[in-house]
């Protein structure tokens, strides 16, 4: 017969320090099964917190093709198919702003803005609610959360917030912030709404967009204007990281981005005297077009609704914004820098 496991303790080990070691072998166990489940439960719990953040707070990974084919193609920033973007539209959402004092402690306590800027900012939102050029809650969120004061060149500090358009050089400008704010409840942007910018200049425009969806699409054709924005951009997405879902390009705005579309809604932001085909072409059916319309010395801001009929059959609808009261934007040109309006047009300057 053969020996008892464990026979010869019995004989040479007293009872109390085998009974010590038969406890230590059973503690041991239980804990070497017990801990690596509890290590996965806690990781799982970790996930799903990280998954959250990443949902509402954090920035969404980007690819930097650079310069695609040609130096003229220019850079472009293309968002990588399932990757959570930055939450601009959440973050609006959870931003107080029934009174002047709740919404100042909350942009202290949340944001990185200069603060010499914050109370005429929202002295200027209040005046914009009061004149109707802003309008829903969305909207003057956005425009709260935006620090113009980044967008207007050095050569114009201290007219960060005047009621007026500025030079941003290039022959480009920064337009008046009652136009843009008029221009941006017009389109009437909801957080799932893709969205394409014709002139990207200052990059203003965009920046208050990316408050209303997570999905903005800008194009510029002056290079060193290009440039110059795109650099601002980056310097501010460690701050301000609702910039880094703004896909930027350096190209011919008429022709659109096919690439990405269609799209809810299309803002331009140079005047012409027609609708660009192409970009009528890129527009969802139920969609929204806003655009100066007019010869260069006199335009006027019109909404576009695009419908479509069972048949297929397309139906514009058009309506004035301001109703009757002309604007002047820089004339929309190609990329030799002739303008897309009729020589007859252009000439009425």
């Amino acid at each position: 017969m053969g020996k008892k496991p464990f026979a010869f303790l019995r004989k040479s080990v007293p009872a109390p320090i085998v009974i010590a070691v038969s406890s230590g072998i059973v503690v041991c166990s239980f804990i070497g099964l017990s801990v690596p489940m509890f290590v996965a439960a806690y990781s799982e719990k970790v996930a799903s917190y990280e998954e959250v953040v990443a949902a509402s707070m954090t920035e969404e990974t980007l690819r930097v093709t650079g310069h695609s084919g040609s130096e003229e193609a220019g850079f472009r920033y293309e968002t990588l198919p399932g990757i959570l973007k930055y939450d601009g539209p959440r973050l609006a959402q959870s931003m107080p702003i029934g009174t002047k004092e709740a919404w100042l402690s909350w942009m202290r306590r949340n944001r990185n803005d200069n603060p010499v800027f914050l109370e005429e900012r929202w002295e200027w939102a209040q005046n914009l609610v009061i004149t109707s050029e802003l309008g829903r809650p969305e909207d003057v969120r956005a425009f709260l959360l935006t620090p113009r004061e980044h967008f207007v060149r050095a050569q114009n500090k201290g007219l960060e917030y005047a009621d007026t358009w500025l030079p941003i050089g290039y022959g480009a400008t920064i337009t008046d912030p009652d136009v843009v704010s008029m221009m941006t409840s017009t389109l009437n942007v909801n957080p799932g709404d893709k969205v394409l910018e014709i002139g990207t200049g200052s990059g203003y425009q965009s920046a208050i967009l990316s408050y209303l969806t997570k999905d903005v699409y800008t194009i510029e054709i002056i290079k060193p204007l290009f440039i110059e924005t795109d650099a601002i951009y980056k310097d501010l997405e460690k701050s301000f990281p609702s910039y880094s879902v703004i896909n930027r390009k350096l190209g011919d705005g008429y022709y659109g981005w096919e690439e990405y579309a269609p799209f809810d809604k299309i803002i331009v932001t140079c005047s012409i005297d027609h609708i660009p085909p192409p970009l009528l072409k890129q527009l969802n059916s139920g969609g929204i077009m806003v655009l100066p319309l007019g010869p260069p010395s006199r335009q006027y801001i019109m909404e576009i609704v695009k419908s479509e009929d069972e048949d297929g059959s397309i139906t514009l609808s058009r309506r004035d914004v301001y109703n009757g009261v002309s604007v002047k934007f820089i004339p929309f040109r190609d990329e030799k820098g002739s303008s897309y309006s009729s020589p007859s047009v252009e000439n009425t300057q």
